[in-house]
C-alpha cells in the first residue's frame, strides 16, 4: 500500500513537471489517440491541458515532489528510526538507539537515548515505574521508536498497561516526544506540568499533540492526585518561573517502595562513566576528544572519556552560575 502511494506522488510529478517544460507524456499521447485530438493549438502541441497554467503545473510539481521526499523521510525501515525527527525543531536525528536498564527490579527501569545537534549529543531519560495497584507510571517520555515501544511492550506483558504518563518539565526536549509517546498508548491519562509554552505561538496543549479528553494538568495537592500516587508517591513541584531566560517548570516524584527520586533538570548528576547510550556510535565522543579540527583520534576507552567530560563541559557551560557544586564527605 505505500509503494502504491510512493509511485502515485512519483508519478503525479512526472506529469506536471513534464507539462509544465511542454513535452507530451505518454498519458497525454494516449488522450489525442483516443479521441481523435488535432494538435492546433500551441497547448495541444505542448501535450498540456490548456486550463492548467504554467504557474499551477509548476505547484502541482512542487507539492508532488515534497510529498515524495516526506514520505520517504518519515518511513521507519529500521527499529531505531523515528518517523518524525524532521518535523521536531531538535533532535534532528532519525536514528535513536534506546537502551533500556533495571534499576529495581520489578519495579523501576530506566530508557535513555541520545538527544542533540550535530555532535552536541546528550543523553535523555525517560523512566516506568510498577504501580502497587498494577499498571505502570512513566515519567519524561522519549522518541516512541518501534525498538523503544518494544521495550516498553515487554515490561507491559508483565506487569499490565501504561495508566498514566507524566511530563514532569517544560523544557523542549521532553515535551516535544510526550505527545507522540501518549498517542500509542491510548488508555493512559496524560499529566502536563504546569506552565507549558510555544514558541512563536502560545498553543492549547492539544495543539502539541496531547490528546484533549485524557491530559490533564499537574495536581496541586496529593488531595487532588489520582489514589495510586498516594499510595505510591510523594510529590512536588517548583515553579512555574518565567525569567528573560525562558521558562522553568518542575515536578519531581519520590517512589516510596523503591526510595527513588524523579527528577529532570532539578538535579543533574554527572558521572565520570561514559553512558551505555554512546557504545552503540561513539562518534559524537571522539569529535569533541579531539584537540584540532585535523585531528585523528582512535576510539579507545580513555579516549571515549575523554570526549564524555568535554561534552559534559560543554553541555553546562552555557549557564554555570546556575549550577552548584557540593562535594559529598562520608566519614568511615
Amino acid at each position: 500500500m505505500k509503494s502504491t502511494i510512493l509511485l502515485a506522488f512519483l508519478f503525479l510529478a512526472w506529469q506536471t513537471v513534464s507539462a509544465f517544460v511542454g513535452h507530451q507524456t505518454p498519458l497525454a499521447k494516449m488522450k489525442t489517440q483516443n479521441y481523435g485530438l488535432q494538435s492546433t493549438s500551441s497547448d495541444s502541441s505542448a501535450g498540456r491541458d490548456p486550463s492548467v497554467s504554467r504557474r499551477q503545473a509548476a505547484e502541482l510539481s512542487f507539492a508532488a515532489v515534497g510529498l515524495g521526499i516526506s514520505y520517504l523521510g518519515t518511513r521507519e525501515r529500521t527499529p531505531q528510526d523515528y518517523g518524525l525527527w524532521g518535523v521536531l525543531p531538535v533532535g534532528t536525528y532519525k536514528q535513536k538507539k534506546t537502551v533500556r536498564e533495571t534499576i529495581v527490579p520489578g519495579q523501576v527501569w530506566t530508557f535513555d537515548q541520545k538527544f542533540g545537534i550535530l555532535d552536541v549529543q546528550v543523553p535523555l531519560r525517560m523512566t516506568i515505574v510498577k504501580l502497587s495497584d498494577g499498571g505502570l507510571f512513566v515519567y519524561d517520555p522519549i522518541a516512541a521508536t518501534p525498538e523503544c515501544l518494544e521495550l516498553v511492550n515487554d515490561i507491559v506483558k508483565q506487569y499490565g498497561p501504561v495508566r498514566h504518563i507524566v511530563l514532569g518539565s517544560v523544557a523542549l526536549e521532553h515535551k516535544v516526544y510526550s505527545g507522540v509517546f501518549a498517542q500509542k498508548f491510548p488508555n493512559a491519562t496524560v499529566w502536563l506540568q504546569r506552565g507549558q509554552y510555544s514558541f512563536p505561538s502560545n498553543l492549547p496543549d492539544s495543539f502539541l499533540g496531547f490528546p484533549p479528553k485524557r491530559t490533564k494538568l499537574m495536581p496541586k495537592s496529593p488531595e487532588e492526585a489520582p489514589p495510586e500516587w498516594n499510595k505510591d508517591f510523594e510529590f512536588a513541584t517548583l515553579g512555574p518561573f518565567l525569567s528573560r531566560d525562558g521558562a522553568f517548570g518542575e515536578t519531581v516524584f519520590h517512589h516510596k517502595p523503591s526510595k527513588t527520586l524523579l527528577v529532570t533538570d532539578t538535579c543533574v548528576e554527572v558521572s565520570d562513566e561514559v553512558p551505555k547510550i554512546y557504545n552503540d556510535d561513539p562518534a559524537p565522543l571522539l569529535y569533541h576528544a579531539r584537540d584540532t579540527v585535523t585531528d585523528a583520534v582512535s576510539d579507545t576507552p580513555a579516549v571515549r572519556k575523554k570526549g564524555w567530560r568535554r561534552i559534559v563541559l560543554f553541555g553546562l557551560y552555557f549557564t554555570p552560575a546556575a549550577i552548584v557544586v557540593k562535594d559529598l564527605y562520608v566519614p568511615v
